[in-house]
């Protein structure tokens, strides 16, 4: 029966002028803040007089600065959407200028209640608005290279769904010829197959179910079977179960069983065989995908064993990994994946 397969809507398109702008409701954001306030409050303190008791001196500038920075972290994220809205000049400009306002602001109600010194105001200002620069830069900076990682992942993800290795094409249409005439049947169902495997190749989608990656392997191991008949056993075992809704990357384990046929089963004259199974264990999802290896078999440039690992990282950072290992004459790639992540795999 012909596998349909997920259809993956193209994602909208991403302005280039709103990625300059920081995420200013991100945990990580108010992590950062959370950081430079004690460590600016640290040297406000030290370039003053702190007198017998450095923490009594310490609590009064710690708490100014930590009003301006939230008060002025948690306007940014209100306004974040309608900043992304503006020319890119705007994007720098207010969400520089707001501390600095909000410094003023702050300080004049600070005289007010006499917590604070009149005749500081200005370098206090002066000193805030060349903070918010710095700070901004900062923030600016790290926006930019996410970026830039997530436009090397995207590049990366197109450059794999469009490497389908000539030779599998060619050899696959060879076999469908040659089953034309003996098995129509068996010729359909190969072309079928293909048609799978090329349309999810080119899907626009960035990740898709653990149960669709696998269902591609299979795929491909089938159109692979009816090449090398007798020559490729498959074992497959794969448990089903909810664990395999977790999204992950299109194409990430295709390539590697393509390994396992073209390093394992192709250079050998007597054949061999691929297995795939699935086990939970500690809380994660473990693919092993296995090889019989003789002594004509090659190990490859293990390049798509890197672009895996590489694209899982992105993916689950460093909750994933992928462990190679020949033992005998076996060859075993293990793939391990965070479960708790299913459903929330980001997209690049």
């Amino acid at each position: 029966m012909r596998r349909t397969g997920n259809q993956h809507a193209l994602p909208p398109a991403r302005d280039a002028e709103a990625d300059v702008l920081p995420d200013f409701c991100a945990g990580e954001t108010i992590l950062r803040v959370f950081i430079l306030v004690m460590v600016l409050a640290l040297v406000v303190l030290l370039l003053t007089d702190p007198g017998p008791d450095p923490m009594v001196a310490l609590y009064p500038i710690a708490m100014f600065i930590t009003w301006v920075a939230f008060s002025s972290l948690v306007l940014l994220c209100l306004l974040q959407r309608w900043l992304r809205a503006l020319p890119m000049v705007w994007q720098v400009v207010i969400p520089t200028a707001i501390p600095v306002i909000n410094t003023a602001l702050v300080h004049w109600g600070a005289e007010q209640v006499f917590l604070a010194d009149g005749d500081a105001r200005l370098r206090v200002i002066a000193a805030a608005a060349l903070l918010s620069l710095i700070a901004m830069r900062y923030f600016y900076l790290v926006a930019a290279w996410k970026e830039e990682v997530r436009m090397v992942a995207a590049t990366r993800e197109q450059a794999l769904r469009a490497r389908v290795r000539p030779h599998f094409l060619f050899n696959s249409m060879n076999s469908i010829a040659s089953l034309c005439r003996n098995d129509p049947g068996r010729a359909e169902q190969v072309t079928l197959d293909l048609a799978d495997l090329f349309r999810s190749t080119f899907a626009t989608g960035a990740t898709h179910s653990l149960r669709d990656e696998l269902e591609l392997a299979r795929t491909y191991l089938g159109i692979e079977q009816t090449r090398f008949g007798d020559r490729l056993e498959v074992e497959w075992d794969v448990a089903p179960g909810d664990y395999l809704d977790v999204e992950v990357p299109t194409l990430v384990l295709q390539p590697l069983v393509e390994n396992a046929v073209q390093h394992g089963i192709a250079p050998s004259a007597r054949g061999g065989q691929i297995w795939m199974r699935s086990l939970m264990q500690a809380g994660a999802i473990v693919i092993e995908i296995g090889n019989s290896a003789g002594e004509e078999c090659g190990t490859g440039t293990h390049t798509a064993t890197e672009e895996a690992r590489a694209r899982l990282r992105h993916s689950f950072g460093g909750h994933a990994r992928i462990d190679c290992q020949r033992v005998g004459g076996e060859y075993r790639v293990r793939v391990t994946l965070p479960l708790n992540t299913a459903g929330g795999c980001p997209t690049p």
